[in-house]
């Protein structure tokens, strides 16, 4: 039996570093290069997840301030979403992913986006990305 685990992109900061994510944020996005997508919103499901290094991700005392609030995340996803119209799902997700790699102590991102009414007879359609923080 091999119990050796095949490597990660994440697998050195597994120890150091605390996840948070954010499961199925949706909203409803001007998004779509088509002339039907320009005529009304579709909703996009949000999934991030972020590896935010665990002396930026500890209190000592209990207390919010002291660690990324999941808030920053949320409201940065939304107000990057609904502030313009996006043809592409790659242009949006590229833009949400650059802005909060930028956050303090955040070492490794994770991004997906799913449009959820891009075709009658799919679930969705989406994009995923990555981005690690360069030192």
């Amino acid at each position: 039996m091999n119990t050796t685990l095949n490597p990660q992109p994440y697998d050195s900061l597994t120890f150091s570093c605390r996840k948070i994510f954010i499961h199925q944020l949706k909203l409803d996005c001007w998004i779509g290069a088509y002339a039907h997508e320009k005529q009304h919103p579709q909703q996009v499901l949000f999934d991030c997840e972020v590896w935010i290094s665990l002396q930026d991700s500890t209190s000592s005392s209990d207390d919010l301030s002291d660690v990324l609030n999941y808030d920053v995340l949320v409201n940065q996803m939304t107000e990057i979403a609904l502030a313009q119209h996006y043809n592409l799902q790659e242009t949006l997700v590229d833009t949400i992913a650059d802005k909060l790699i930028n956050l303090p102590g955040i070492q490794l991102l994770r991004l997906t986006s799913a449009k959820t009414e891009a075709y009658d007879n799919v679930k969705a359609v989406g994009i995923e990305v990555w981005r690690r923080k360069h030192s």
